[in-house]
């Protein structure tokens, strides 16, 4: 080897030893790291409630999570109709998201309606805002200084808190002292069940109610010519309602307060408006007064015609015939009366809007000289189906009489249904001949009992009613509202029978809504039952006897339905010019046909 490599070599370092311990070392490293890597599995599958963990897709995003919406907080005193929402008060110190001030305004909200009513017995349906100001103020004291009957004013309220609200700024707008000086005398009463109580028809009661508050004993007034119980002038004018205002003082707030708004607010109800009339008559003096003028519809053409054919239903009670079998009889003197007419006088009903009419009367068999029996009766319905209008209490067989004529108004199905009791005894329909609907089970009865007189003479106590009952029930399940179109009781008297007491209430119990009778030919009394109604007669409508002023004399009844609810009535008088035309009347007359129905009202039995 040469000296240089040898050198070379001499000169380089001695090789260090190995340490054994390196591979251990870093073996336990590795083990601990995997520990920790371990460990943190464990971590994570505990706090995820023990669920394994699922593998992220790291194309999809990590969903946020919404936080749950806070309540709404507000202050003030809670309005009616907010009850059901999500609010809670705000704490003391901290700004509430909405604030509620019962305050009127601009951008207020109506949460409730209120009506002026007065009682039947005041003979008053409207007023000027100075006139409700002269009777809350103690100003006027006599109804019928307004326009009404003479009784006495007596204020009546459940919440005297609302003479302050809703008259209080009537009389304090006008000269003299204001309503607290003035009005020291009135009746507190303790419920709105008391006041429908007191208002007795003959009373003179003036009060404030809830619109949702009325019924058919409080005659809903209008003021200036706004009727909000009936539907008339424009909501907003109205001056009798609770208002309030919601403001906003947060984001939170914003966000919500139109949702407040709208749940406050109160709804104006769906309004039907039903108008009944007296008996018609287009024949003999009539008929021969209506060719005269060279005009059909001349007996309904006008104002009265109008109000009809205004209402949203219109019914009548046709008594006698419509035919074209035999020649009608005209203003001739006769041994007895042959009630017919020909079918032009139907127009006088269509330019009225005459709905439907009950035929369940006495003369619907009334012919020519000896008559022509059923086919009379059975072609006024031919003809009056044909012009449009319903007929109800009579058909080709018991069956057929007794079906309801069913009319859908605003969304509601009302039912009518009539009945005689005058002539059925001899006009009944059975079960497979043509007549009209008896009101009594079996006129056997009558019949057999002395002394022989027509049924409707005899006692209340032979009158069954159970056949009637079970019509009226069956069709109470069937409709929204049932009327009642029912002819009996005497002629010539302002005062029901006994029968036609216990027929037209029976008919309330068993489930009718509204009930009218006809027959006497002048108007009869009026009575509350419950939520119902019974007019127990309303006069003649279109008809020729002039013997009595109260033969000339009549109304027409007005039942206002909220929904399906018999909300409000009032009668409108009228007076029949040359023995055909009903016009309406004002003044001494008027004052006379609601002083006559209030009396009668006043003694009807209990």
């Amino acid at each position: 080897m040469p000296a240089a490599t040898m050198l070379s070599m001499a000169n380089q370092p001695e090789p260090r030893p190995r340490n054994p311990w390196l591979p251990a070392f870093v073996l336990s490293i590795a083990a601990l790291s995997g520990s920790l890597l371990a460990l943190a599995f464990v971590l994570v599958a505990a706090i995820s409630d023990g669920e394994p963990r699922q593998p992220v897709d790291e194309a999809t995003p990590t969903p946020m999570v919404e936080p749950a919406p806070r309540e709404i907080t507000f202050s003030g005193p809670l309005p009616p109709g907010a009850e059901g929402l999500a609010l809670s008060p705000a704490e003391t110190g901290k700004t509430p998201d909405i604030e509620f001030i019962q305050v009127g305004g601009e951008g207020s909200v109506v949460t409730r309606y209120f009506v002026l009513v007065a009682a039947l017995g005041a003979g008053v349906d409207s007023l000027t805002r100075e006139q409700l100001a002269d009777l809350a103020s103690g100003a006027i004291t006599d109804w019928s200084e307004v326009g009404g009957l003479e009784r006495q004013v007596q204020v009546s309220l459940v919440n005297t808190a609302d003479l302050r609200s809703y008259i209080e700024p009537l009389v304090s707008a006008r000269s003299g002292p204001s309503l607290s000086e003035s009005l020291t005398v009135f009746e507190s009463l303790t419920s709105y069940e008391v006041l429908r109580e007191a208002m007795a028809v003959d009373s003179g009661i003036l009060s404030v109610v809830p619109l949702e508050e009325l019924s058919p004993g409080m005659v809903a007034l209008a003021i200036d010519g706004v009727d909000i119980a009936r539907g008339t002038g424009d909501p907003a004018e109205w001056p009798f309602a609770e208002r309030w205002r919601v403001e906003a003082h947060t984001p939170a707030g914003e966000g919500h307060v139109q949702e407040v708004r709208a749940a406050i607010a109160a709804g104006l109800p769906e309004i039907t408006t039903v108008v009944a009339t007296g008996d018609i008559l287009m024949s003999r003096c009539s008929l021969a007064a209506i060719e005269a003028s060279g005009d059909w519809g001349a007996a309904l053409r006008g104002p009265v015609g109008e109000y009809l054919a205004a209402a949203d239903l219109a019914l009548g009670s046709l008594d006698g015939s419509i035919q074209d079998i035999a020649e009608p009889y005209g203003c001739i003197v006769m041994e007895f009366p042959n009630l017919t007419s020909p079918p032009e006088v139907i127009e006088g009903l269509t330019v009225a809007g005459i709905d439907g009419v009950t035929i369940a009367t006495n003369h619907i068999f009334d012919c020519a000289e000896g008559g022509c029996g059923s086919q009379a009766m059975l072609r006024t319905i031919e003809l009056l189906n044909e012009a449009g209008i319903k007929t109800v209490g009579g058909g080709a067989n018991l069956e057929e009489a007794f079906a309801p004529a069913i009319f859908e108004v605003n969304g509601l199905k009302f039912g009518v249904l009539g009945f005689d009791d005058i002539a059925a005894e001899h006009l009944q329909a059975t079960e497979t001949d043509p007549g009209t609907a008896p009101l009594d089970d079996s006129y056997e009865d009558e019949q057999d009992t002395p002394p022989e007189e027509p049924a409707f003479y005899k006692p209340a106590e032979l009158l069954a009613l159970t056949r009637f009952e079970e019509r009226i029930r069956k069709l109470k399940e069937e409709v929204d509202v049932v009327i009642m179109q029912v002819q009996s009781g005497y002629e010539d008297t302002h005062d029901p029978s006994p029968r036609s007491l216990k027929a037209l209430r029976a008919a309330v119990d068993a489930g009718a809504d509204l009930v009218v009778g006809n027959q006497a030919h002048w108007v009869q009394g009026i009575e509350l039952r419950g939520s119902a109604f019974i007019a127990y007669a309303l006069g003649n409508f279109i008809f020729d006897q002039t013997r009595t002023p109260e033969h000339t004399q009549g109304y027409l009844l007005e039942a206002t339905f909220h929904g399906a609810k018999l909300a409000t009535v009032r009668l409108v008088p009228y007076e029949i010019e040359e023995r055909y035309k009903p016009v309406f009347v004002e003044g001494e007359t008027r004052a006379e046909v609601l002083g006559d129905v209030v009396d009668a009202s006043a003694g009807l039995p209990e």
